[in-house]
């Protein structure tokens, strides 16, 4: 089933206290969650231009839709 507002809240709190001690600025929730935002919209376009120019995502794709630091480490080393 769906969290209630109480859990997700919880959970949010969790991810900002995970968050801001790696982070280069604190950022309170409503922050992380725009960021949130802003990563799924982006990896959405990707896939969608992935889909309608170079066909399905597949491993040679795979570059184009993580960061860097993201990549297994073979991968980091040919881009």
């Amino acid at each position: 089933g769906r969290a209630s507002p109480g859990q997700k809240r919880k959970v949010w709190e969790l991810i900002r206290h995970k968050v801001n001690p790696v982070a280069a600025c604190p950022r309170d929730v409503e922050d992380l969650k725009k960021r949130w935002r802003d990563l799924k919209r982006r990896d959405r376009s990707k896939l969608c231009r992935l889909s309608q120019g170079c066909g399905p995502p597949g491993p040679p794709a795979l570059g184009l839709l993580l960061a860097p630091e993201e990549l297994p480490p073979a991968r980091r080393q040919r881009r």
